[in-house]
């Protein structure tokens, strides 16, 4: 995969989200730590994607890795272009095949045409957005499951090489950047630090932290806070799990810190945004 890291460009914080919009220009490569499933639903649109251009066609399942620099730079006018982004920890936790996740991490944007009529991604997404926009968690809930489900029917269809994982894993593929985002994607609900994270990516504290920086425009710890309130929300829509367990299991050794992370990122407390969904 080319080296991505010298290149400043955007960095979208999303999150769990589905959204349908007209298809449109970049004017620039932009990038958001999930991973992305998009469906056109007319037409053609272009993307600049790892350095390659690639067409994505109406009705196609589109999968990449939108921590890659990516970019829509021509298209068809017409079509809505619908989009599901499920947070990167969210998808290594739905342990998929290891031949999808590697290509995936490893830079690949993956492409599909449904040959079962009776199966249409277009008709999926469109009823993904629908339930998104209800706001009820168990809609949510069916969203992820069906996403899980759509993306293992998509690794049994891949073509398998024979060849064994390589014992570097899926980081082997990665550049410094990629590798240190994967590492905090698995690890973010452990005690881990900056150290840890440049570690993972065989480089110095102080290297980490200023490649971090130009390449996403967050510090290590913005982003491993990031992460780790995505997954409090997670168990906040799920059940009645005490708040202070909550935070543990989040990685926050301190409630306190927990409690104003979480106001400044989602802009109420805790206990707020449960009853908000409830």
């Amino acid at each position: 995969m080319p080296n991505q890291s010298t290149e400043t460009v955007d960095f979208v914080t999303l999150g769990f989200h589905v959204s349908d919009a007209p298809a449109n220009r970049m004017v620039k490569p932009h990038r958001h730590d999930e991973i992305e499933i998009t469906v056109l639903e007319v037409g053609w649109i272009d993307y600049l994607f790892g350095g390659r251009r690639i067409r994505n066609h109406a009705g196609e399942l589109c999968v990449r890795w939108a921590a890659i620099p990516h970019q829509s730079i021509d298209f068809e006018p017409r079509g809505i272009h619908y989009s599901l982004k499920v947070p990167l920890a969210w998808f290594l936790n739905w342990r998929l095949p290891e031949s999808l996740v590697n290509r995936l991490l490893g830079g690949e944007m993956l492409v599909e045409a449904e040959s079962d009529p009776g199966c249409s991604d277009l008709a999926m997404i469109r009823r993904w957005h629908t339930a998104f926009v209800s706001n009820d968690p168990d809609a949510h809930r069916m969203i992820l499951l069906e996403a899980q489900a759509r993306l293992l029917r998509l690794a049994l269809r891949q073509p398998h090489t024979g060849q064994p994982t390589a014992s570097g894993g899926i980081t082997g593929h990665l550049g410094k950047f990629e590798r240190m985002t994967v590492f905090i994607a698995g690890n973010y609900t452990r005690d881990i630090d900056v150290a840890d994270v440049a570690a993972a990516a065989g480089m110095h504290p102080n290297s980490a932290m200023r490649l971090f920086r130009q390449s996403c425009g967050l510090t290590v710890l913005e982003y491993l806070t990031m992460h780790r309130i995505w997954h409090a929300q997670h168990l906040l829509t799920e059940g009645n799990m005490k708040i202070r367990d909550i935070a543990s299991a989040c990685g926050f050794n301190s409630p306190n810190r927990f409690h104003a992370a979480f106001k400044r990122l989602v802009g109420q407390q805790p206990k707020d945004f449960r009853e908000s969904i409830s």
